[in-house]
């Protein structure tokens, strides 16, 4: 059960000598001031006061360069529109050759429609009509006449 069981945490800190004096100039925080920390030398950063920094002012940066052209914004507003109007023209144009190709296909099926009705009305040649034979008898004479007979059987 013992090797279960969390040992004691180690106190890693080193221990405080009480019987040596501490030594050296002793500063009060309010003594002191503000502290603003500047990059250092081995890329850290280094406390220093406020009063000890340059008085210089650093001049401003310079402004971002204006974008050329229009505003980003507005050219997308402006290419949704063009694309809006793009499909509307388009389902137009797409709806006027469908009903163009409806109409000719609705003209053809009347047509054949029609064509059926008056073969089945009317017969043909081998149905319930009679047929006929027709003989052109072309008989050629002098001086450029000539005569022409027509027979049915």
């Amino acid at each position: 059960m013992s090797d279960f069981m969390p040992r004691p945490a180690r106190d890693l800190t080193p221990p405080v000598q009480l019987s040596q004096p501490l030594t050296g100039p002793v500063e009060l925080a309010a003594d002191r001031g503000p502290v603003v920390y500047v990059p250092g030398a081995h890329g850290g950063y280094v406390a220093v006061r406020r009063e000890d920094l340059p008085t210089v002012a650093a001049p401003p940066a310079p402004a971002p360069p204006a974008p050329a052209g229009l505003d980003p914004h507005a050219q997308r507003l402006a290419a949704k529109g063009v694309l809006a109007a793009g499909a509307g023209v388009g389902t137009y144009f797409g709806a006027q050759a469908l009903a163009l190709a409806l109409d000719v296909l609705v003209q053809g099926l009347i047509a054949l429609a029609v064509a059926a009705g008056v073969a089945l009305a009317v017969g043909g040649r081998r149905g319930r009509g009679d047929t006929f034979i027709t003989h052109h008898h072309v008989t050629s004479r002098w001086w450029g006449r000539s005569s022409t007979t027509i027979r049915n059987h």
